[in-house]
């Protein structure tokens, strides 16, 4: 029984081991590394695999499975016991998918699936607020990301409220960019039509910016 283990991390940081199983419950590391993408740990994995083995399961330190309405159960137990153990870090090791990191890792895509599942024709496009402050020169080394207020961007999108929170902007920003997809704007295009073996959970998603300057 082959297993393959995944700890995704980033460049240099994405870890990945292959173990055997030697009975009665215990397994032998065959073989183990670092890589810098999930393909890369894929392919430095599989060298350990013979051509005649099949990998019976994987282990993968990600929140593979989500829910729509806050935080997991599941979480919530392991907290729980961690806790009673003596740890003290229990949310910063067991992170809720409605945490500011998790949020924006899977709350997003959560709420795109549920976008598309009301309006199945609806257009998706992925949005980067804070880059995209810099890119329609609103962000400056004179005028910081934080410092950038509603009155900034009347040139993008209007309102009558200048003090939205940092957040209620970053989704202002957001729409900016769903309409400049909606609206072909020069200067924008989709960054995910050049991308290649590309997957989503929400497919067909866009990433319109524009970056007529790159």
């Amino acid at each position: 029984m082959v297993i393959l283990g995944l700890d995704p991390g980033g460049v240099g940081h994405f870890g990945w081991c292959i173990a055997e199983s030697i009975g009665k419950g215990r397994l032998r590391l065959r073989g183990s590394g670092t890589a810098d993408h999930a393909v890369q740990a894929l392919e430095r994995s599989s060298k350990h695999v013979a051509n005649s083995e099949r990998l019976a399961a994987a282990g993968i330190d990600s929140p593979l499975f989500w829910v729509a309405n806050g935080d997991r159960r599941a979480d919530q137990l392991i907290r729980a016991v961690m806790k009673n153990l003596g740890a003290t870090n229990v949310h910063g090791t067991v992170q809720q998918v409605n945490s500011l990191r998790g949020a924006c890792l899977i709350q997003g895509v959560m709420a795109a699936r549920l976008a598309r599942l009301e309006t199945p024709a609806i257009r998706l496009t992925e949005a980067h607020p804070k880059a995209l402050l810099w890119l329609i020169k609103v962000a400056s080394k004179q005028r910081r990301v934080a410092d950038v207020r509603m009155e900034n961007l009347v040139e993008f999108i209007g309102c009558e409220v200048s003090d939205l929170s940092e957040h209620e902007r970053d989704a202002a920003l957001g729409a900016v960019g769903a309409a400049a997809m909606l609206l072909t704007l020069d200067g924008w295009k989709d960054l995910a039509a050049e991308e290649y073996d590309t997957f989503s959970p929400v497919s067909p998603v866009e990433y319109w910016m524009p970056v007529c300057g790159a």
